[in-house]
Formats: structure tokens, sequence, C-alpha cells
């Protein structure tokens, strides 16, 4: 039993997840998988093929989708959202560019779950368009959703086409990853790990995105709904690594590009999409600062380090059954540690 392995079964025993899926890897091999504890109460193991909700995960594919149109051609990071969305001219959002969206810089307040009042993907939609933006320090790094949700809407725009067959066509065909989808079908629903018993849908959630605001709009939404497995994400951190290396699925000026701090000062470490390994980030302590990821409310990460050579993914439904469960965020610390330590190549002997 590895040490990854034996770390992540105590993390089932303390109530951290009920299960999870876990790959080690680097361009050439998978270095280490593996899956562990159940489900959920009743239910059973979890496989190789079990499909997890991605939560804001989902955030990577519409920045990636994004970053093929640029490489087409059919945009540039400066353009502002109104070139594209031209009900947004005179309003506050209308003027913001790209570049400040995938960077979480745009003035958009934090926290303001605007499910709470949009019943409708029109009213959601409405509500970022009118709603208030922040005065100080728009530069400063915010997190949020509703630049994402946005950034969606133009991804869609620019191929005339739903946001769910523009990332199919531009990021998981060309990836090969066929378990990767938005809705998943009720033929899926054994293989899929539930989330969290909802009080604001009175149900548990489970093959349906858990994230309100992507609910609101139909599952389908630039910063969450995506559902994946273990074996497709792999394919993500192998093509980004090969990307960097040899320009194999993004050219290599775009994924150098993307993947590159552009906050530095700013609050917090952010790519364009991807966070940015380094202090206060989920990364752990041993990732370079090279290293960059993302992770997901429901327990989902995958982190990438082009210097050590490999990535580590993590997918679990740790709000499985409530959200009140905060021993996600240390996990993560410590499995990303022992991933480098087992495999970071840089502590191999050459």
């Amino acid at each position: 039993m590895t040490k990854i392995q034996k770390y992540l079964e105590s993390c089932v025993r303390q109530g951290v997840f009920p299960g999870a899926s876990w790959v080690i890897g680097n361009s050439d091999a998978i270095l280490e998988k593996g899956s562990t504890g159940l489900l959920g109460n009743g239910l059973g193991p979890v496989r190789e093929d079990t499909l997890y909700d991605l939560a804001s995960l989902t955030k990577i594919f519409t920045a990636l989708a994004l970053m093929k149109q640029f490489e087409e051609g059919l945009l540039r990071l400066e353009d502002a959202v109104e070139y594209f969305l031209p009900s947004y001219k005179n309003w506050p959002l209308g003027g913001v560019t790209l570049y400040a969206l995938m960077t979480h810089t745009a003035p958009i307040p934090k926290g303001t779950h605007l499910y709470r009042y949009a019943k409708s993907r029109s009213d959601l939609l409405e509500a970022i368009r009118t709603g208030p933006v922040r005065s100080d320090s728009p530069a400063w790094v915010v997190y949020s959703c509703e630049a994402f949700i946005l950034l969606g809407e133009i991804v869609s725009t620019i191929d005339a086409t739903g946001l769910d067959e523009a990332i199919r066509r531009r990021v998981l065909e060309p990836l090969g990853m066929k378990d990767t989808c938005f809705n998943p079908p009720a033929s899926l629903m054994e293989r899929i790990a539930p989330t969290e018993d909802c009080p604001l849908r009175g149900r548990l959630i489970r093959g349906e995105v858990h994230d309100e605001n992507a609910g609101v709009m139909g599952g389908v939404s630039g910063n969450a709904g995506l559902f994946s497995s273990a074996p497709d994400m792999t394919r993500l951190g192998v093509a980004m690594l090969a990307s960097l290396e040899n320009g194999t699925f993004l050219h290599k000026a775009s994924a150098e590009l993307m993947t590159r701090n552009h906050t530095q000062g700013k609050g917090e470490n952010r790519g364009l999409g991807w966070m940015i390994a380094g202090p206060g980030s989920p990364a752990g302590d041993l990732l370079s600062p090279a290293g960059f990821g993302h992770t997901g409310f429901t327990g989902t990460s995958l982190w990438i380090d082009p210097e050590r050579k490999f990535y580590a993914l993590l997918l679990s439904n740790r709000i499985y059954p409530k959200r009140d469960n905060p021993g996600i965020f240390r996990t993560r610390h410590i499995f990303h540690n022992l991933a480098v330590l087992e495999y970071g190549e840089s502590n191999q002997e050459k």
C-alpha cells in the first residue's frame, strides 16, 4: 500500500469524504492510481470510472475553450465584454476585458449568490449584466463565479452554439474525454457519486449539478456543471504538461501564457483560469512556483507541476451529505505533499 493510499483511506475513516479516486502521472505514464471508500451511505464502492461533479474545475474547460478560440484569431484578451455581448454596452461590465474575467480581477463583488433571487437562466444573466460592481481596487483578485458564467456566454456566442457543444468540440473531443459531460444521462446514474442533501432543493443531489447558480442556468454554465471520471481527467493533466513541453493540445506559447502568474501582489496568484501555486493555495508546500491547478467545491482538484513534471488528481464528494465539512482543505495539502515526495521528478535520481 502506498503512502497516498494509506493516507486517503484514513481520510475516509475520519469522514473527510465517503470515498475518492486519485491519479498521479506524467506526460508518459500513470505513476499511481486508485480509489477508496463508498459513493455514499448504502451505495457501492468508488471505482476507477466513478463520475464526480467537478464543480469549479469546470472553469478550466471554459478557459480552455476560450484559448482555443484565441488560437484561431477569434478574440484577443483585451477585447471587452460588449464587443461580443452588445447588450452590455453602457453597463458597468461592458468595458471589462476577457483578461480581467480570466484572472478574476474584474470588478465583480464577491458572494452575490444570484440563485437566491434569479429563478431562470435569463434572470441570472440579467442580474449579472445589471448588477453592482466593485469600486475599490478593481485590479485586486476577487474570485467570482459570475466572471466565468459571463465567459461561458462569450464562448457560446463566438461559436454560435451552446456552451456544452463548444466545450465538447474544442476540448473534450480533441482530448478523448468521453466520460466528461454536462447533465449526465440517467443511464450513468449508478456511476455518479452523490453530493449534498441540499436544503435549498429539498433532496439529495445526484447526477445534477450541485452549484446553485449553474443549476439555475440549466446545468450548463461557464462556472460549474461538468461531471468527469479519473481516467478522463488524467487526459487533461497529460495535455497541459505536453502543451508546455511541445505544444500538442495548446500551442506552447498559449499554454505558457495561460499558466503564468498574472496577479503577483494582487491578493492571490492567478493565471488565465488557473490558480498558481504559492503560499495560501491548495497546492501544498512542495509544488514549484510554476505549479498550477484548480479546485472544485465538491471536493475535486487537479494540480500540475511542469518543473517537477507531474500532475496530481483527486476526485471526491466531500460535501456528502452536508457541505459543512472542511477536512478537504487540509487533505489537499497533504495529498500534494505526498505526491511530490513520491513522484516529483526533481526528487528522483536522473
